[in-house]
Parts: C-alpha cells; sequence; structure tokens
C-alpha cells in the first residue's frame, strides 16, 4: 500500500471518526478512538482530528478521571491524556494520566505475581489489559524521567505473558483464571493484537530514554515473547490480509479490527528491527494488512467489520459475536494507518516541535 492510497484511507476515516466522536454515545472504546484521532492530526498535519480529540477530553480534563467507575472506561484514558500533553503543554494532561497510572499501582487489585486485575474481586489476568496499561506507564516515565516506571511497565507485560502464554503456538489466551489456574477456551485475534501493540510500544519508548542496557534481562525477554508471538501471527493471517476471530481457527468469520491491531503492531516491530522477527514476511504482512483494513472503510468514512464487544466464551460463542463498526476498531484502524505514513515516530518529538 503507497503512501498516497494510505493518506487518502486515513483522512476519510479521521474525517468521520471526529465527528462520531462528538456526537455518539458514551463507549470505553472512545478513548482509543480518541488517541487514534491524534496519531492521525500528526501523520496528516491536520489540526482538525486533534481538535475533536481535544473537544471529547475537555469535560473529562475538568472533572477529572472516575477511578471507581468501571476499569475499562478510565484506564482507557491514560494514552490519550499523555498524548494531549505532548500535543498542546498543558499540564492538567499530565496530571490527569499520572492520576490513572497511580491507581493502577496503588488503587487497582493485583494478583500475586503483579497482573493488574480489571474485574475484582475475581482473580483474573486479561489480555486487553497489557495494552490498557504498560504504554501509558512508560511514556509517563519517559516525560517524568520515573525510570522506575519504565521497569514497572515491563512488568506488566511480563506477568500478562506468564499468565497467558500458550506456549505450543506462542499466542494469548484472553482470560487467564487464577485461583482455578486455568484460562479460557481459544486464541482470540484481538486479544493477541492489544498485547503485540502494547510490546512495541514500550519496547521503543525504553529505547528512546536509553534504557535498555539497565532493563536488559526483561526487554529481551519481551522481545522474545513478542516475535515469537507475531511469527506465529504472520503464519494464521489469511489471504485476504485479515485473521479469523479465533485465530487459529479458519472455520470462525474473519474480522478487522484484529487486523488493525496487527498492521500497528507490525509496523512498529519491523522499525524496531525485533531480533528474531522474520523481517521480509512482517513487512509483507503489514502490507497485505494495510490494504485489507483500508478496504473495509466504506464510502461515509466508517471502518467495517469490526466484532463488537467480546467477554470470552467457548469457540461458538466468539463465532456469534456481531461485526459492524465499534470506536474501538476505528482508533485501531487509525493507529495503524498513520503508523505507515510516520513509521517509529518519537512521540516527545511534539514536545520539541512545539
Amino acid at each position: 500500500m503507497d503512501n498516497d492510497d494510505a493518506r487518502r484511507s486515513l483522512a476519510g476515516l479521521a474525517g468521520h471518526a471526529a465527528r462520531e466522536l462528538l456526537t455518539k454515545q458514551p463507549h470505553w472504546g472512545d478513548a482509543i478512538l480518541c488517541d487514534g484521532l491524534l496519531c492521525a492530526a500528526e501523520a496528516l498535519n491536520d489540526d482538525a482530528p486533534a481538535q475533536a480529540a481535544e473537544q471529547w477530553f475537555a469535560a473529562k480534563l475538568a472533572a477529572g478521571p472516575s477511578l471507581s467507575g468501571w476499569f475499562w472506561f478510565w484506564a482507557a484514558e491514560a494514552l490519550p491524556a499523555l498524548n494531549l500533553h505532548l500535543r498542546t503543554g498543558k499540564g492538567e494532561y499530565l496530571d490527569y494520566a499520572r492520576a490513572i497510572v497511580n491507581a493502577f499501582e496503588t488503587k487497582a487489585t493485583h494478583t500475586p505475581d503483579g497482573a493488574i486485575v480489571p474485574h475484582p474481586p475475581a482473580l483474573e489476568v486479561w489480555v486487553d489489559v497489557s495494552y490498557f496499561t504498560a504504554p501509558a506507564m512508560a511514556l509517563l516515565g519517559r516525560l517524568t524521567g520515573d525510570r522506575s516506571l519504565l521497569e514497572r511497565a515491563l512488568d506488566q507485560l511480563i506477568v500478562h505473558w506468564r499468565n497467558l502464554a500458550d506456549r505450543a503456538t506462542n499466542l494469548l489466551w484472553h482470560v487467564a483464571y487464577v485461583d482455578k489456574k486455568t484460562h479460557s477456551p481459544c486464541l482470540w485475534a484481538r486479544g493477541n493484537s492489544w498485547f503485540s501493540i502494547a510490546a512495541p510500544s514500550v519496547i521503543l519508548i525504553v529505547d528512546s530514554e536509553g534504557s535498555r542496557n539497565r532493563y536488559r534481562e526483561k526487554m529481551d525477554l519481551v522481545e522474545r515473547a513478542l516475535v515469537g508471538q507475531l511469527n506465529a501471527v504472520i503464519a494464521l493471517q489469511d489471504p485476504s490480509g485479515l485473521w479469523h476471530t479465533v485465530i487459529d481457527r479458519t472455520d470462525s468469520y474473519l474480522e478487522t479490527s484484529a487486523a488493525a491491531g496487527f498492521a500497528d503492531a507490525l509496523g512498529r516491530a519491523v522499525f524496531g528491527r525485533c531480533a528474531g522477527l522474520d523481517l521480509e514476511r512482517a513487512r509483507a504482512a503489514h502490507d497485505r494488512a494495510l490494504a485489507a483494513i483500508a478496504a473495509k472503510i466504506n464510502d461515509a468514512g466508517e471502518f467495517t467489520g469490526v466484532s463488537q464487544q467480546t467477554p470470552p466464551g467457548d469457540f461458538a460463542f466468539y463465532n456469534s459475536i456481531a461485526v459492524g463498526t465499534a470506536s474501538f476498531g476505528t482508533g485501531l484502524c487509525l493507529s495503524a494507518l498513520s503508523g505507515a505514513l510516520a513509521p517509529g515516530r518519537d512521540p516527545l518529538d511534539r514536545e520539541s516541535a512545539r
């Protein structure tokens, strides 16, 4: 997919998404859409998507984060708050994100080995939580000079991997039930994509801060986990460029948000030249995924084919989830297409450019 095609697809998607964010009913995925709009604004050199993101965040910023609410709503807001801080220089956004990250560490329930638990009192490790927590922790650590936060971001990735990894495939289960010492029965594609985005995001932040040697053992462990996962993901890509919603079951339907997530992850991992990644196959898979998700943007600028909110279940349950549009899917698509236009962009470049 060439840059002109990616730019046209991104512009159409961002225009619709900016309008939608300000008018739709609230959903936890809106924070991911907000962050995607900030990525699009940077990639397109266009203020309009970022203005919509700022407008959406304004009431939240005035009220402060609702840390006692449902985890998925408030946890997702840390990363766009940090990126709004980078774009605007406003310390209020940094304080907002700091409050959320502090809640991760001091208010949230943790498993005995330290994984953040989204639905206490049940001791469950959800693959999605790696994305909701670790990148924001790492970016906050870099912005504030708190290197210990960089290490704790790596720790979240490691503990999620240890609880959720299927050693036979190098993929991750959706949920681990710690007390029962078991896990949900299917390898869910979008769940795998959350981890695959989070890991290279943190790796690139730690590398850009110059702390790889300081955290060499943990960085190597995360990189091995990521590379093993992505090499497995590449092998399971459908010729269409998409992936099946139960990723290792070709009798499940093809789904678009996972493809957007994997496209985002592959772009980051290829830029970072992660050790052990099959770069030739990764680049080809990345190109196929970008073309596939761009083709799922309709004439109205909607990203279609997204499986709706998905709790864990059996194979029949995953395969029964309706598809359509969803704010988290649009956010992932915005981020993936933006990454194709600005690969490996250091987020702190925004701060130095102000």
